[in-house]
């Protein structure tokens, strides 16, 4: 059985002036992995994680059903906080994790020992669906009122984030920015922003919604250099996900010859417990063999 934990949102989805933060969320099975290998990698990154967070949320805040359209709607840093908790849910805590010195002259490779509990951050203790702030420019004040970055703001910048990252910024900035008002002239509503927008207020949406990006702050054991790299749990998690998926049928034929499951069962079983199964029946015909 595939039994859903409840977990806390960051951020949490609002509704009708509530916010609510519970979500629970069961780990992958082998249908899961399935879906990921044949259709999932055709998917741009943001549409994928909408996909299978719909497939393993169980609930989300009160309500029936939970759809792709409600998971589109969650902020940037709850989907992240999603992916880590079932990333843990499906493989557990440690993160093992290589990365190369940026150093020209160094290049070392330094092996990282992060977890998932230390990369999930506590929900933030004032919960707001929308935000403003003040700006300065050229001596004039302007009020900026907006919301954090949403599922369906990255789906809709992904046309461009390969090809284009500067104009999937500006869509992005462009959709979440509700409105830009000048308190010189009554709070009526400027057409033109000011450049200072761009500027300052992705930095300001980072602040309001930390769990989006994460940023490790690392140093370099050979040279002692200090420097920061981002982790992308989506990126790093299909990459996992895709290196052990390769064997998925195999695996399949394997507890289906020697267990007599049908496929469904097999399928509908938590990854984790497939592999348990895998293991065990590995154990005992490395002892036949040895007889």
């Amino acid at each position: 059985m595939n039994t859903a934990v409840t977990i806390t949102l960051p951020a949490g989805i609002w509704r009708e002036g509530i916010c609510h933060r519970e979500a629970s969320l069961r780990q992958l099975t082998g249908a899961d992995e399935l879906f990921l290998l044949e259709v999932g990698e055709s998917l741009p990154m943001a549409h994928r994680v909408t996909a299978l967070l719909a497939r393993c949320l169980t609930a989300l805040g009160p309500g029936d059903s939970v759809t792709s359209e409600a998971v589109r709607s969650l902020t940037a840093g709850d989907r992240e906080a999603l992916l880590l908790h079932l990333r843990r849910l499906t493989l557990g805590d440690r993160l093992p994790c290589v990365l190369s010195c940026p150093q020209p002259d160094c290049g070392k490779q330094m092996d990282l020992a992060l977890k998932v509990s230390d990369l999930l951050l506590p929900p933030g203790p004032d919960a707001k669906d929308r935000h403003e702030t003040a700006l300065n420019e050229n001596g004039r004040a302007y009020r900026v009122y907006f919301r954090l970055p949403t599922g369906a703001d990255q789906e809709a910048a992904a046309a461009f984030a390969r090809s284009r990252p500067e104009s999937a910024a500006d869509l992005l900035l462009g959709r979440c920015v509700e409105k830009v008002t000048a308190e010189d002239s009554n709070s009526e509503a400027v057409e033109d922003w000011p450049s200072a927008v761009a500027r300052h207020l992705p930095a300001m949406m980072a602040e309001c919604d930390p769990q989006a990006e994460l940023t490790l702050n690392l140093s370099c054991p050979e040279c002692g250099h200090d420097f920061s790299a981002l982790f992308d749990t989506a990126s790093y998690f299909f990459q996992e996900l895709a290196g052990s998926s390769r064997f998925l049928y195999q695996e399949v034929h394997l507890l289906a010859f020697y267990h007599h499951w049908s496929e469904a069962e097999i399928m509908n079983m938590p990854s984790q417990r497939r592999r348990q199964y895998l293991e065990s029946l590995g154990e005992t015909l490395g002892e036949e063999r040895r007889r």
